[in-house]
Formats: structure tokens, C-alpha cells, sequence
């Protein structure tokens, strides 16, 4: 009849994809802010809830047997889910851009994915199921990193909702002493001055506190189960929350009960909200929007301080300098912002990157800028400014040992000078910088899961027994001369 049938509504927003399972029992709908939700597809009751992209969903599909779902991403992940109870069974990051669609074959033995990088990827399912990538060891891409006030401890967390302590030091593991829920949602981790390390968002929506010792105090903070980012202030006075309907709303702690609503729905303009960053002393909050607008607002008070359109492109991250006078701002299309507060205005611009800037991190004594990016790089800058001249900033040094994008980069707040990577090839590295302008070196310090050796600026003498297609490699790579008596028997040397 081309009537419309029964209209259901989804509290995960805006649809981006529809799928029906084999057997017509189920509807799965994909979210442009990161969520799937199943539907019985006769009553329309609600199913499984299947969390765990960050960015839109952009395609989602059953298995001919309708056990599986499988989704893909603009985050750069194709997964794959249990659709009985909702659970992850798979990701893969193999894409270097936002991945488009997924697909099983029609005997439910493979899976193609194709994304924005041109490639067509397949999966054997038989391989993909025994990966167990939910596994208790695995860690999973780092999403964020920071440091302990005294620079000793390192705290991490992963997409596989694993939080993880680390000697800042030497690398090793410190276990937590306390036991986090299973329900627990990753949204932000931080060490505060009064030991309370992290504020987490679980499954129910609550927001849940806990002091950094044995037998430490947990704070319990109810929200709405549709909240999706949680930022707690270095002083741990606030904490910011962004729902999925783009509502930004503040907690005082110790005042719990009191909550503000700073933006009701993206605010008057219904803009989309992908950011939330405090200034070092917790007074001030900045919100990011999809269309590029920033608003910065009181957190005492609640009010509005200024809302300036910066650029034309999706804010992606946002970090305050240690004054509070400038804010830096990344974007999806590789772009660094740093915005005056003083005089309003946004003079520089820092274009290194070549893809999306995932994190931006002010050094402490603010005359440096550690930047990561879904191009596999963090990219660090100076900060110049001779007498009677305007503020410049140049980049000095990029670090290109990644096989995956960089997802996180944090500053120790302790000499020596170093910073702290997360990325999504599910390491975590420590780097050290030393010298001064173009003399500038960085080195890792140590890193854990660092699954292959990658090396940079060798040369290999005297190699023996090459084939030709070897040869024609390492020559390309600079790693051997092409003169070089490579037939002639002998060892190998590495030089430096």
C-alpha cells in the first residue's frame, strides 16, 4: 500500500545504515555517533546495545546464519559481533581511512571490507574466530594516556575497555589496587592531586570515581545511558559529560546533586558535539563541534565566556596551553589551530600532519606541542618568539615509528623531558627529547607491545646471498649501496 508500517526511534541518533538478519527475526541499525541497536523485527523491542566504535557506523550487516553482525566504521575498524548478546569478537584496523562497507559471502566464510583507502580486504571467518580478540591478555588499541603528578606512573586505557598502570621509568606493569566493574566503558582517565585517578562511564550511564588506593572510596555520579564522553578537570573539581543528543552537561564535585546543562541539543543551531577539553585549572571548558564552531564556558559558574567559528572543519581535539591563554584545536583534515584567548584571535596555523590529528598535548612549561594523527606520526613543535616579534611555531622533529595511527600523546610533568604515545598498533611508547632548535633529538625510552622490531637510518654491509628481488629492496630503502659487493661472502654488519 506504500503506508508507513510502525515507527520506531532509537536514543543512539541519527541512523547511518539498516540490515536485516537472514531469518527476518532481527533489525540492526546503525549510528552516525558510534552505536548499533538490534530490533526484533515483529514487536520492535529493543535488543542488544553494541558499543565500541567512535566514530560514525557506516555499514552493518548479518552473517547468512544470522549469528554474526558485522559493522564498519569511519574510526577505521571493521568488527565483528556476537548478535545474540551483543558482544565483540573482532576488530581489525587494517585500513588506513574511515572503512565504508562490510560484507559476508554467501556461505558466511568470509568477510570483505572496503574503505576510503581504495582497498578491498577479506577476512577467513575460521581465522577470524580464533583470534579472540576479547581475550582477557589482549590489550587493544591505547586510546588515552597521562602521567601521574609525580611523573612516576604511567595510566592507560584501551579500546578493549582495559585500564592499565605502568612505572613511567622502566616500563613495568604496577598492578591497580582496585577492582574496576566489567560493565565499564573507557571515556577518560586521569590522576588527580588528591588521588582520585579516573572517572569512567558505565553501561547503566552513572559516572563512577575511585581513589588510586587500597580500599579507596568510590564515587557514584548518575547519568543517562545515553552518555557517550566523560572529562574530568587535572583538579578533579569537574566533570563534563556529552550525551548522545549533544547535550553538554557539568558536575561540581562534592556537590553531586548540582548539575548544569551547559548546551541543551548541540545548542540553538543543533550543531553535533566531538569534543570536551578543560583548562589546567579546571575553570574553563571548551566544547568542539563537528562544523568547526568552539564555545568556552565558566565551569564555576556555568556561563557562557565566548563562542568563536574557527574553521570550516571537524574539531577533533582540543587542549588547553598551561596559562590558559591559548587553546589548540585539531581537525579531521590535518590541520592545527592555536587560538589566541586573549586577543580572540586564531593567527596560527600548523599544517604538518597529513590526516586527522588525534590528540594535541601542551609540554609543561608550554613552549612545546607533542601532536598524533591517524598518519602514523607525532609531530612535535617549538614555540619561537624573539623580542618585539609575534609568536611562530615550527615543527622540529617527527617520530615515524608507528605501524598504526597514533590515537593519544601525553607530556611527563617531571624532567627529563618526555611524553608518552598511544596508538592504535596497541602500544605504548615513552619518548625522550633532548637538545635545542634543529638539534633536537627524540629517542624511545621503552614501549611495551612493540610486536616488531622497526628500525630507522641503518645500513647493512657486506651482505651475502641476496635475490635479486631482496636486493632491488633494500637498495630502494637506503638500507644497502647498490655498489656494494653484495656477492661476495661474508657476515653482516649494522652500523648506525
Amino acid at each position: 500500500t506504500g503506508e508507513p508500517g510502525a515507527v520506531w526511534i532509537s536514543s543512539l541518533g541519527t541512523v547511518s545504515s539498516l540490515a536485516f538478519s537472514r531469518d527476518r527475526r532481527w533489525i540492526a541499525s546503525a549510528h552516525e555517533k558510534g552505536g548499533l541497536q538490534c530490533w526484533h523485527a515483529v514487536s520492535g523491542e529493543l535488543g542488544p546495545v553494541l558499543r565500541g566504535h567512535i566514530g560514525t557506523v557506516t555499514g552493518v550487516t548479518f552473517s547468512p546464519d544470522s549469528r554474526w553482525i558485522a559493522s564498519s566504521s569511519n574510526d577505521v575498524t571493521m568488527r565483528l559481533w556476537d548478535s545474540s548478546v551483543g558482544t565483540l569478537e573482532f576488530m581489525s584496523g587494517s585500513h588506513k581511512a574511515s572503512v565504508h562497507n562490510v560484507t559476508f559471502s554467501p556461505n558466511g566464510h568470509q568477510i570483505a571490507s572496503g574503505g576510503r583507502d581504495r582497498k578491498v580486504r577479506l577476512w577467513e571467518m575460521d581465522s577470524v574466530l580464533s583470534s579472540n580478540i576479547a581475550s582477557h591478555d589482549q590489550f587493544g588499541p591505547v586510546v588515552k594516556v597521562v602521567y601521574s603528578p609525580n611523573g612516576q606512573a604511567i595510566l592507560t586505557a584501551s579500546v578493549e575497555q582495559t585500564v592499565k598502570q605502568w612505572d613511567s621509568l622502566t616500563g613495568a606493569p604496577v598492578p591497580l589496587p582496585i577492582r574496576l566493574p566489567e560493565s565499564l566503558l573507557i571515556d577518560s582517565v586521569s590522576y588527580s592531586l588528591d588521588g582520585i585517578p579516573v572517572a569512567f562511564r558505565t553501561q547503566d550511564g552513572s559516572t563512577r570515581l575511585w581513589q588510586l588506593q587500597e580500599g579507596g572510596t568510590e564515587t557514584v555520579m548518575e547519568g543517562s545511558s545515553t552518555m557517550r564522553r566523560v572529562v574530568m578537570s587535572p583538579s578533579c573539581r569537574f566533570i563534563a559529560s556529552l550525551d548522545l543528543n549533544d547535550t553538554v552537561e557539568l558536575w561540581e564535585l562534592g556537590v553531586t546533586q548540582h548539575k548544569r546543562v551547559l548546551l541543551q541539543k548541540g545548542g540553538a543551531a543543533g550543531e553535533t558535539i566531538g569534543c570536551l577539553a578543560f583548562s589546567t585549572t579546571g575553570d574553563r571548558l571548551a566544547v568542539g563541534s563537528w562544523s568547526g564552531l568552539v564555545w568556552i564556558f565558566d565551569s564555576r559558574s556555568g556561563s557562557l565566556v565566548i563562542s568563536k567559528k574557527l574553521t570550516n572543519q571537524e574539531i577533533s581535539t582540543m587542549s588547553f596551553s598551561p596559562n590558559g591563554l591559548q587553546l589548540a584545536i585539531g581537525t579531521v583534515d590535518s590541520s592545527i589551530y592555536l587560538w589566541d584567548l586573549q586577543s580572540e584571535e586564531c593567527a596560527v596555523e600548523l599544517k604538518e600532519h597529513t590526516e586527522c590529528v588525534t590528540c594535541v598535548a601542551y609540554s609543561p612549561c608550554g613552549q612545546w606541542i607533542a601532536s598524533s594523527s591517524v598518519d602514523k606520526t607525532v609531530r612535535l613543535w617549538s614555540r619561537q618568539q624573539p623580542p618585539g616579534e609575534t609568536e611562530s611555531w615550527s615543527c622540529i622533529h617527527t617520530v615515524q615509528d608507528f605501524f598504526r595511527h597514533v590515537l593519544t600523546t601525553a607530556w611527563s610533568p617531571t624532567v627529563p623531558m618526555e611524553f608518552v604515545t598511544g596508538s592504535w598498533d596497541e602500544s605504548v611508547r615513552v619518548w625522550r627529547v633532548s637538545g635545542k632548535g634543529k638539534g633536537v633529538v627524540v629517542k624511545l625510552v621503552w614501549g611495551t607491545n612493540l610486536a616488531v622490531l622497526h628500525a630507522a637510518g641503518l645500513v647493512l654491509k657486506d651482505v651475502a646471498g641476496l635475490s635479486s628481488t631482496y636486493r632491488r629492496l633494500l637498495v630502494q630503502r637506503g638500507a644497502i649501496d647498490d655498489v656494494l659487493p653484495l656477492e661476495r661472502a661474508g657476515g653482516l654488519e649494522v652500523e648506525e
